[in-house]
């Protein structure tokens, strides 16, 4: 193999498929990068691949140049450091028979041990059989609106995975860990790609078609499937915020996310997701309006003192004022409080509530990555007691003031077509 590329691109390049390489393995191959040159149709492709994710750059054009074909396998942190710490202008790279690579540009020159490319693992079909497009943009913020509820290592596979859900026209993310629930709905921007699904059947071989419960697609009325919370965190790395869809396809085990020159793909979580739905169910006895950023700053100052070796929780004193100023009806006033062995704090924010007055207790950390993850300046508080999950909800459910929620609605949690929604559990306060 022997190519000619400018260190620019060749970096840009080496950046992202370095995401996709772990450096615990003890196999060699899945410590380098796959680089094939294809000399008839003019590309080279670099692929790091750590057996549950992998990253694939195409690279092509007039600043491409391959003199001689092949497939070798170079460790891939060296490689990325050699070309990073190489000077501007064309980059040689070429192997010989023994798997020596030469890498040289300008006046410098390294020579490393490479691999047989024939002994790099075998990858999956890179093409799906479903097939649909979302905005970059919309994708990523709902990952980052969400991934911080992925469970690590939990004994119930499905939860170290976000369920990726598509129903009626409508594109939901989901992420359950046992102590909250994370929610992110987009309903415009997924397009689908039936031009893809009707014409492709013969894209893949048949261990990638064959039917499979981890996905639903009924004549594309519905779709699902569970992307572990690891590569989601590495394609955030990756995606950008570009306006611009990403094209997202299924196999049977896999999901392939294209975009650019980048093809990132991942082992979906091959089990059943719980039913989020019957977890959200509540009977609210009170409906709570809040500044988001003033409920952050409290409780913030609240977990200053918290120990998390003995896990202080953080109170939440959710009361009615009779009497107000602004002679408001529903004005009311939030307590927050925590005391450990440092001692105690107190903190007070302005609320509108409706119901019953109600005190709960919550892992400060907890709440805070729920609240975090909003991004409007109020939210939907709904309680029903200090033993059940709190439900955060959009204020404002559709763009402008003039759709903004009723706070005497107690009752009123419309789950189904909401923004987002995070549920948080209580910890048990002493008496």
């Amino acid at each position: 193999m022997k190519i000619i590329c400018q260190r620019s691109i060749l970096n840009e390049a080496v950046t992202p498929a370095l995401y996709a390489v772990s450096s615990k393995n003890t196999n060699q191959a899945l410590d380098g990068f796959l680089l094939s040159a294809d000399r008839d149709a003019g590309t080279l492709t670099i692929c790091g691949y750590d057996l549950e994710k992998g990253v694939k750059v195409t690279l092509s054009g007039e600043n491409l140049k391959i003199e001689k074909g092949g497939r070798i396998i170079i460790n891939a942190s060296k490689f990325s450091s050699i070309i990073r710490n190489l000077p501007d202008g064309d980059i040689t790279i070429a192997s010989d028979g023994s798997f020596a690579v030469t890498i040289s540009g300008a006046r410098s020159e390294f020579t490393v041990h490479g691999l047989d490319g024939e002994n790099f693992p075998l990858m999956p079909e890179l093409k799906g059989d479903r097939n649909f497009k979302i905005g970059r943009k919309i994708l990523k913020n709902m990952i980052v609106s969400t991934n911080f509820a992925v469970a690590i290592n939990n004994a119930r596979p499905a939860l170290n995975g976000a369920l990726f859900e598509i129903r009626d026209n409508g594109f939901n993310i989901i992420a359950v860990d046992g102590n909250r629930l994370a929610l992110r709905r987009s309903f415009d921007g997924v397009i689908s790609d039936d031009e893809n699904n009707a014409g492709n059947n013969n894209s893949v071989d048949n261990t990638e078609t064959e039917e499979d419960d981890n996905i639903i697609d009924n004549n594309n009325k519905g779709m699902s499937f569970i992307i572990p919370g690891r590569s989601l965190s590495e394609l955030l790395k990756l995606i950008g915020d570009e306006e611009e869809p990403a094209q997202i396809a299924l196999t049977r085990k896999h999901v392939i996310i294209s975009f650019d020159n980048i093809i990132f793909f991942s082992r979906l979580i091959e089990s059943e997701f719980l039913d989020y739905r019957r977890s959200i169910k509540n009977d609210p006895k009170t409906s709570v309006a809040i500044d988001v950023r003033s409920l952050i700053e409290s409780v913030e100052r609240a977990s200053v003192l918290a120990d998390d070796k003995q896990k202080t929780l953080v109170k939440l004193n959710f009361r009615n004022e009779e009497i107000n100023i602004e002679n408001n009806d529903n004005f009311g006033r939030l307590e927050i409080s925590s005391a450990t062995s440092l001692g105690k704090v107190f903190d007070e924010c302005d609320i509108e509530i409706s119901g019953n007055d109600i005190e709960i207790g919550f892992n400060h950390r907890f709440l805070l990555d729920a609240l975090k993850a909003v991004r409007e300046e109020k939210v939907l508080l709904k309680l029903e007691s200090p033993t059940k999950s709190m439900v955060i909800l959009p204020y404002n459910n559709k763009d402008g003031e003039e759709n903004k929620t009723d706070v005497t609605d107690i009752n009123g949690m419309d789950v189904e077509n909401s923004k987002f929604l995070y549920l948080v559990l209580p910890v048990r306060m002493r008496d």
